[in-house]
């Protein structure tokens, strides 16, 4: 069996659409496009197999709704049923039809796979395949490394597939598990973007191009930009005292002194402080990482009620010390500690240290923007 040169052309242009897909969530929908036109089916379907809780999860061509919960409840009850199922792991490799293994009356006796499934859909055969895992070692691997199969099949009356059907799926399924593999591993590029926007977000980070200006800004970045640095500055821009802190940084790097020397810019404002660090990136952009504490003196907590050792004991906690750290502080036994954030929770009717450092910073009048550590 060989391809005509008008069929050749067809797959090869399917191919190349295929590495077109970057969209994970997408991905299923848009391949069985390209794999139902190679290879027309009543009923194209795309398919996550999970082989511990026989679970399925299908997507299809926008003109079918879907299997219905009666139908997905048949397929999970009567998976070992399926021929291709029943062949496994023979059948994780290469292409292969109902029709391959059962005979058409065997199948129409089957009470589940084809009574309450396949007649249903007004089908009689299918033609499966998976999803090689291109980290396998063998065919065993897919099984042994992730019970989830990822696969195609093709449904249409007994008989109606065709040797040359088979032969384009085959050269076709090794691509799809390439196209897919790389859908996944652009997936996880986004997410971890996301994750390290977010991350910078949340501590308030700036990132600057090799001449100062501002690319991206966090929200709580520009808050305290605006309140610790009274200097009109341009939005796009930093400071620029700021930025003549940075560019010092930058010449100390440059000029190889010991990088303690100007490791943090710290500024210290009605009993806040706000510490600046710059990490320097291999392509000429700066990040600065903005960190809001507040520093208690033990006069602006002595309203609470507490006693001496008490008051001492929270100014730490406020500073995000653990309790070891304290207990090494005041030179006391950690269970020490613990008994004196006991009588402080206590005291100001709280049962946290999230809440008893919450509750002091809204009477200071610092909540809204302060950051903690916890």
């Amino acid at each position: 069996m060989e391809l005509s040169i008008a069929q050749t052309a067809h797959l090869h242009l399917g191919i190349q659409q295929l590495y077109t897909l970057q969209n994970l969530d997408t991905f299923g929908v848009n391949a069985l496009t390209i794999v139902d036109r190679l290879v027309p089916g009543d009923l194209p379907e795309f398919h996550l197999t999970n082989l511990r809780t026989r679970q399925i999860s299908s997507s299809f061509l926008p003109d079918f709704l879907g299997f219905t919960p009666a139908m997905e409840k048949v397929m999970q009850q009567h998976f070992g049923e399926h021929p291709i199922a029943q062949q496994m792991p023979l059948t994780l490799d290469g292409v292969h039809k109902i029709s391959d293994f059962i005979t058409r009356q065997k199948l129409h006796s089957l009470e589940g796979l084809y009574q309450q499934f396949l007649r249903l859909l007004d089908t009689e055969d299918q033609m499966v395949f998976f999803l090689p895992n291109i980290n396998a070692v063998n065919s065993l691997e897919p099984i042994q490394i992730d019970p989830i199969l990822v696969g195609f099949s093709m449904h249409r009356q007994w008989g109606k597939f065709t040797e040359r059907d088979r032969l384009v799926l085959s050269l076709l399924r090794p691509h799809l598990s390439q196209a897919y593999n790389n859908a996944q591993q652009y997936h996880q590029l986004q997410q971890d973007r996301d994750r390290v926007q977010q991350y910078l977000h949340d501590l308030g980070a700036i990132v600057l191009d090799s001449e100062g200006r501002i690319q991206s800004i966090a929200p709580q970045a520009s808050t305290w930009l605006s309140s610790y640095f009274t200097t009109s500055t341009c939005s796009a821009r930093l400071p620029d005292h700021l930025w003549s802190w940075v560019k010092y940084r930058v010449s100390c790097l440059s000029d190889a002194i010991d990088l303690k020397t100007c490791l943090s810019l710290r500024i210290q404002q009605d009993g806040r402080e706000l510490t600046i660090r710059l990490v320097i990136e291999p392509l000429g952009r700066y990040i600065l990482i903005l960190e809001e504490q507040i520093r208690c003196s033990l006069n602006s907590l002595a309203f609470l009620g507490l006693s001496q050792r008490e008051t001492e004991v929270l100014a730490l906690v406020i500073q995000g010390k653990d309790n070891k750290a304290i207990a090494s502080q005041l030179s006391v036994h950690a269970s020490t500690i613990r008994k004196h954030l006991e009588n402080i929770y206590a005291k100001l009717n709280v049962r946290s240290r999230t809440e008893a450092i919450a509750k002091v910073l809204d009477k200071l009048g610092f909540l809204h923007s302060l950051q903690l550590s916890r």
